[in-house]
């Protein structure tokens, strides 16, 4: 394959310490360990090790990866992975020095060629007042009780700040936390709290988010982390949860809050009975993006936090989520919310990102283009 042509190389300058002739297995680790920017390592047969960074794909070299590395990776990873790869991709978690990292296996090529796909996570969370969250959502971490929704499409950071928001809890409080997640990306050492940290999976400890959730209340937890909700049933444990007590945090994945609400709504069942349930439990919202930095080196994060009041809560209730824009906009000068597009302008002023990246994300595309506009 001729990386010249298609994917462009990571510059020999960024990979200084880098062994290209070691295994598969040791070439994952370098990278991992070393200070450069990128949120994926690509790994497909026949192919170049390539990493995905702010601007795309890049390829470490020219060295194709070949089936038996792979399959020496396999074997670190799942000793059984022979048997479940014939029925379906597994995630396997592991500790790597500095970094945590979360492998998808999988074959393509109608079975013929075997591929992973690596994401790299902080191995311990970061401080929650390093990651670039606006004030209004970093103070979802002194809630006791409720409902917190983050909410983001895949790769946009939600798992770090959700590790974020319970390191919080863990270094000011006591109590129980609990997580269900699938894999466990980021560990959480005990602190003041005591963390418990579920993996979701037919041979690990909970078979499903669902029964994950249903297990927390009888767990006596004080807050609950639920890594996706992806279908009815957790949607619905989730706000039970939130009902009985304790703190629960939620990630889902959606283009924006307003789309996000509307999604658990249709989750836990669509009637306005269901709604006006998820109205009161619901203390806020948080939706984020990681943009690339002008140089195309780095991300930074922008994110929406609803702060629930009267107003958002009666939206919820009667389903009116086509309100929930304009009433973050106005609720913006009463304190607790922010828009993304405030965030994505004050970004842009420093000379932080491009407005082609911050109109890719941004939720209101015409407020910021209208913005961008008069600059």
């Amino acid at each position: 394959m001729s990386t010249q042509q298609s994917i462009e190389l990571v510059p020999d300058n960024e990979l200084i310490g880098y062994d290209d002739t070691q295994g598969l297995a040791h070439r994952i680790v370098q990278l991992v360990a070393l200070n450069i920017p990128f949120s994926d390592i690509f790994i497909y047969e026949d192919k170049p090790l390539m990493i995905k960074r702010p601007l795309g794909i890049f390829a470490v070299s020219d060295a194709e990866v070949t089936r038996e590395e792979i399959e020496s990776l396999f074997d670190i990873l799942e000793p059984n992975w022979r048997t479940i790869i014939t029925e379906r991709a597994f995630d396997r978690s592991r500790n790597l020095n500095a970094a945590r990292i979360r492998a998808n296996c999988f074959t393509f090529n109608n079975r013929k060629h075997r591929g992973a796909v690596i994401r790299r996570f902080p191995s311990r969370p970061l401080p929650l007042a390093e990651l670039g969250l606006t004030i209004h959502a970093q103070q979802f971490a002194t809630l006791d009780r409720g409902l917190v929704l983050v909410i983001g499409d895949t790769g946009q950071g939600k798992s770090t700040t959700l590790a974020s928001l319970l390191d919080r809890i863990n270094s000011e409080r006591s109590g129980h936390i609990l997580t269900i997640e699938d894999p466990i990306e980021t560990e959480i050492a005990s602190r003041k709290c005591l963390v418990t940290q579920r993996e979701v999976g037919l041979t690990s400890d909970c078979a499903s988010f669902y029964v994950g959730a249903m297990d927390a209340l009888r767990e006596k937890a004080d807050v609950v982390m639920i890594g996706e909700i992806r279908d009815e049933d957790t949607a619905r444990e989730a706000l039970a949860l939130a009902e009985s007590g304790p703190l629960v945090f939620a990630s889902l994945h959606a283009k924006s809050p307003e789309q996000g609400l509307a999604k658990m709504s249709r989750l836990l069942g669509g009637s306005v009975m269901q709604s006006e349930s998820l109205a009161q439990a619901l203390r806020g919202v948080i939706y984020q993006a990681l943009v690339p930095d002008m140089g195309g080196k780095f991300y930074h994060l922008a994110n929406e936090t609803i702060t629930t009041n009267a107003s958002v809560a009666q939206a919820i209730s009667r389903q009116e989520f086509g309100k929930i824009r304009t009433l973050l906009d106005s609720a913006q000068v009463q304190g607790g919310c922010n828009t993304m597009n405030s965030v994505l302008i004050k970004l842009m002023m420093e000379r932080k990102i491009s407005p082609q990246h911050a109109l890719a994300v941004s939720t209101d595309k015409e407020k910021i283009r209208a913005e961008i506009m008069r600059r």
